[in-house]
């Protein structure tokens, strides 16, 4: 779930409110879009090849551009669930930069790496945080990494256990 391959791509990272689109780049052509963009980053860039490639007056074009925006308002959903657990943590300040992701997260320290694994994978299992047939973009795992060095990350997985229950299919 958690893995890195190279790609010459620029990556989009900051956390999208309303209908800002995401702002921060990477300067670095050689950074590794993996670590950030997750699956759903992957299929939102797919639907938008897609959708360039179709004819605008057709139904096909359409239904990709429906796609788009629900992937989109997904990913702000997320984002905005995690902004509000954060907020309650007390991090009214440090919010934003708490969901920034940028290339220093990436290359920073790592010594909490594997608690951050286990929440995050406790977080998937046992919370709605993520909406169902949602994977948590990579972003996500770096923001929990912070969240282990500040000793919030318990407190942060047990509010979102409580606020966003898991549901039953």
């Amino acid at each position: 779930m958690w893995t890195s391959d190279s790609s010459d791509s620029e990556t989009a990272l900051a956390c999208p409110s309303g209908g800002e689109h995401e702002t921060q780049t990477w300067a670095s052509q050689h950074a590794s879009s993996s670590f950030t963009e997750g699956e759903s980053d992957e299929e939102l860039q797919a639907f938008i090849r897609m959708r360039d490639q179709a004819d605008k007056a057709t139904e096909e074009w359409e239904k990709l551009n429906y796609d788009i925006h629900s992937l989109r308002c997904t990913r702000r959903e997320v984002c905005t669930r995690w902004k509000k657990i954060l907020l309650q943590l007390g991090y009214q300040k440090e919010v934003d930069s708490l969901l920034r992701v940028n290339k220093q997260t990436v290359l920073g320290d790592w010594e909490n790496a594997e608690r951050a694994r286990e929440l995050m994978e406790i977080l998937c299992e046992d919370s709605g945080l993520f909406p169902r047939g949602v994977s948590p973009n990579e972003r996500y795992f770096f923001i929990m990494d912070r969240l282990v060095s500040l000793d919030s990350a318990d407190d942060f997985v047990r509010l979102a256990k409580e606020k966003y229950p898991k549901t039953e299919p």
